[in-house]
């Protein structure tokens, strides 16, 4: 985004709500800062035990209630609960979600959000979207995070290894079949800042290229981690690097895990 001031106010509202088992999501968190592409038009909360999704849509609903806001019941089922609330002349729809609690990291604390997902989540359930979907917002964050916080390829290797039905370059392939959008999918966006479908596809095609060059030199074995450096932070390493053996292999797993790094 950045945030607008009526989803802080909703945010601020929600936190205390918020639990590593009932977090923030999506393209609102990943969208958060003030130099990101676009403002969401919703907030998605996650959760690890489907009969949470229930429990936080009540409990968040009568929180909001009680500020004055006017909820509107859209989905309510087992696993999604979809809501759209109203104060004034302001709205945005909210989402509760089940999702597999296999990650690389665990749930963070969030000064906005209450709990969110590591920004290594955010990209790789990202990735995974681009390729299950065509839906414009999604290609813009993901160019957000290539461009402002790990490379496409390394995303794309990485969220292998939460759908092992992926290779790297089949996900990158489902992604770019998805890439035929029409003007009137980006008018639909609520931008930040301003951009054209022709730089978008040239800014896709040129990620595209990069990252499936990147991927086809890494090591098999390794598919599906997140390479990190000294510093425990998720990068892209040069597999000719003489240090490349040396780099850590971080593997998701139930609920994720901090990594020990050995130097």
């Amino acid at each position: 985004m950045p945030l607008t001031s009526f989803q802080k106010v909703v945010l601020q509202i929600l936190a205390k709500n918020r639990n590593p088992e009932s977090h923030a999501g999506g393209g609102a968190v990943i969208n958060r800062a003030p130099d990101s592409p676009r403002f969401s038009s919703d907030l998605d909360f996650f959760h690890d035990v489907a009969e949470g999704v229930r429990f936080s849509a009540v409990a968040d609903a009568r929180a909001l209630a009680d500020q004055g806001f006017v909820i509107t019941w859209l989905i309510e089922e087992q696993f999604l609960r979809r809501a759209q609330i109203v104060r004034g002349a302001e709205a945005i729809r909210l989402d509760w979600c089940f999702d597999s609690a296999y990650r690389f990291f665990p749930v963070l604390p969030d000064p906005e959000f209450g709990y969110s997902l590591h920004p290594a989540d955010l990209a790789t359930n990202k990735a995974l979207a681009v390729a299950g979907r065509a839906e414009i917002r999604d290609l813009l964050d993901i160019l957000y995070l290539n461009e402002n916080y790990l490379s496409l390829g390394a995303i794309a290797w990485a969220a292998c290894g939460k759908d092992r039905g992926f290779t790297p370059l089949s996900l990158l392939g489902f992604a770019n079949r998805n890439m035929k959008f029409r003007e009137e999918d980006l008018k639909r966006e609520n931008l930040a800042k301003p951009t054209t479908l022709v730089q978008l596809k040239e800014s896709w095609l040129k990620s595209l290229a990069l990252a499936e060059q990147t991927v086809a030199a890494w090591p098999a074995n390794d598919l599906g981690c997140l390479y990190l450096n000294d510093q425990g932070v998720p990068f892209t390493p040069n597999p000719a690097d003489p240090g490349f053996d040396k780099f850590t292999r971080h593997f998701g797993s139930v609920h994720g895990a901090w990594p020990k790094i050995v130097s």
